[in-house]
C-alpha cells in the first residue's frame, strides 16, 4: 500500500533539522534544484493533477536563449537562467509568479560556451537562492563563473574559482549551506568544489578530488548522528564531506566512473547512481570513516538504471526512470526491484513527489502522475505538447515548467 502523506511528512522531520540553518526561504518555496531539501520532495500536500496545452494554465511566458536549467521559487517570483547564442550572454530572468511577467531580466557574464554536448547549453545549471539573494553558476572557454545577485537583479558579487574544462560542459546546481554557497567544479581539468560566502564570494574551503573528471551531479546535504554531511558524487566515487569544512569524511568506489544524477539518501543510506561508461547504482551505509568500499557498500544494481534523470526516494519506494523511459521501483534497504516496466517515452526530467504523488515528465512534455507505491498506479497523464528536458517546481499548489522556448505555470481552477 501507498505510504501516507502524514507518513512520508514524518520520515521527512526526521532529517529535517540538518536544513534549519540552511535557507531562510519560507516552507512554501521550491529554492533550488530538487526543492527546499534537495530530494525532489515537496513540503506541501496539493499540486494540479489535470491540464492541457490549455486547460488549467495560469500563464505562459516565452524565455529568450536556451538553457536547462530548472525554475525556482521565492515568494512572489520564479528564476531561470539562460544563455543567449546572439551575443553569448548567460543571464538570470526573474518571473511574476502572479501573471507571468518578466521583471527583470539581468546579464551576468558574456563569453564563447565552450566545448559542450550536442544536448547541454550556455545554461543548465539550475540557479538557488537564500530568500535575499540568487547565486548561478556558468562555464565558458576559459572558466567558472559564479554571481549572487539581490532580488531587484542588481549583480551582488562575481567570482571566478577556478579554470574549467569539459568536453560535454557544465551542469551542477549551486547548493546553499549555512553562511556560503557549495558549487561543484568537477571536470576534466583542475577539479575542485568550492564554499564562497554568501555576501561577499570570498572563498570558505576548497576540497580537491582525487581524480580530474567531470561530474554533472549537484551535491546533497543530510545529517548523520547530529552532524551535517554533503553527499557528492564524482571521480569514480561516492562520498561524504563535512560542509563546514570542505573534510572528506568517507568514500566508496563507483559505482561507475562518471556522474550526471543527484543521489538519494535516506534510511540511513546513500543511493548513488553513475552513468558512464556503463549505468549502475550502489548503497552504501552512512556513519563510516575513510575507504568504505568493503564495509558499509550495501548493493549494487546494473538493471535499469539511469544517466540523466535522478531517481527519488520518497519512503520506503526509490523511484528511477532512466533516459529510454524504463521505470522501476526499488526496495531501498535491499535493492530488491519491486516493478519495473517500459512505461514512458525518453525522460531528461527528474521526477519530483507532492503528497502521495510522483510526478514524471517525458521529453515530449507529457506528464505521468502516479501513487508513491510499488505498483505504477498511473492517477493522470497529462501533456503540454511542447518539448521538456527540466524538472518542475512546485509552489503554493501551482507548477512551474520550463520547456524549451517558455516558463508555464499550470495551476487548477478552485
Amino acid at each position: 500500500m501507498p505510504k501516507t502523506y502524514q507518513h512520508i511528512q514524518t520520515l521527512l522531520a526526521a532529517g529535517a533539522l540538518a536544513f534549519l540553518n540552511l535557507h531562510t526561504t519560507s516552507a512554501d518555496d521550491w529554492p533550488a534544484w530538487r526543492g527546499p531539501n534537495g530530494n525532489g520532495i515537496s513540503t506541501e500536500s496539493e499540486a494540479p493533477l489535470k491540464w492541457s496545452a490549455s486547460e488549467n494554465i495560469a500563464w505562459r511566458t516565452e524565455i529568450p536563449g536556451r538553457g536547462r536549467s530548472s525554475p525556482i521559487v521565492t515568494g512572489d517570483r520564479v528564476f531561470v537562467t539562460t544563455g543567449v547564442e546572439e551575443d553569448q550572454s548567460r543571464r538570470v530572468i526573474c518571473i511574476s509568479r502572479t501573471d507571468g511577467k518578466i521583471l527583470w531580466s539581468q546579464s551576468v557574464h558574456s563569453g564563447p560556451g565552450g566545448k559542450m554536448h550536442q544536448d547541454n547549453t550556455m545554461a543548465s545549471s539550475t540557479p538557488a537562492t537564500d530568500g535575499e539573494r540568487v547565486f548561478a553558476a556558468f562555464v565558458d572557454d576559459q572558466g567558472m563563473k559564479v554571481v549572487a545577485l539581490d532580488m531587484d537583479g542588481k549583480i551582488l558579487w562575481t567570482v571566478t574559482p577556478g579554470t574549467y574544462y569539459s568536453n560535454h560542459g557544465f551542469a551542477a546546481s549551486p547548493v546553499v549551506y549555512g553562511e556560503g554557497v557549495i558549487v561543484n567544479g568537477h571536470q576534466d581539468g583542475t577539479a575542485f568544489v568550492v564554499m564562497l560566502d554568501r555576501k561577499t564570494g570570498d572563498e570558505i574551503w576548497r576540497y580537491t578530488p582525487d581524480v580530474n573528471q567531470r561530474s554533472f551531479s549537484t551535491p546533497v546535504l543530510t545529517q548523520y548522528e547530529g552532524a551535517d554531511q554533503l553527499i557528492l558524487t564524482g571521480s569514480q566515487q561516492t562520498l561524504g564531506l563535512n560542509p563546514a569544512t570542505g573534510e572528506k569524511l568517507w568514500s566508496a568506489a563507483g559505482p561507475t566512473e562518471k556522474f550526471v544524477c543527484t543521489p538519494s539518501v535516506g534510511h540511513g543510506m546513500v543511493f548513488s547512481f553513475g552513468g558512464s561508461p556503463d549505468k549502475k547504482s550502489l548503497a552504501v551505509k552512512l556513519g563510516g570513516s575513510g575507504d568504505v568500499t568493503e564495509t558499509h557498500v550495501v548493493w549494487r544494481s546494473e538493471r535499469g538504471m539511469p544517466y540523466v534523470p535522478s531517481p527519488l526516494l520518497v519512503g520506503d519506494y526509490l523511484h528511477i526512470i532512466n533516459d529510454l523511459g524504463v521505470y522501476t521501483c526499488i526496495e531501498p534497504v535491499t535493492g530488491k526491484v519491486l516493478h519495473t516496466a517500459r512505461a514512458l517515452g525518453s525522460t531528461y526530467s527528474s521526477p519530483i513527489a507532492v503528497g502521495d504523488r510522483i510526478y514524471m515528465f517525458e521529453d515530449t512534455g507529457r506528464c505521468t502522475i502516479f501513487e508513491n507505491g510499488s505498483s505504477f498506479s498511473v492517477l493522470a497523464k497529462n501533456s503540454l505538447d511542447e518539448e521538456m528536458y527540466t524538472t518542475p517546481a512546485i509552489s503554493n499548489g501551482q507548477l512551474f515548467v520550463r520547456t524549451t522556448s517558455a516558463l508555464i505555470c499550470i495551476s487548477e481552477s478552485k
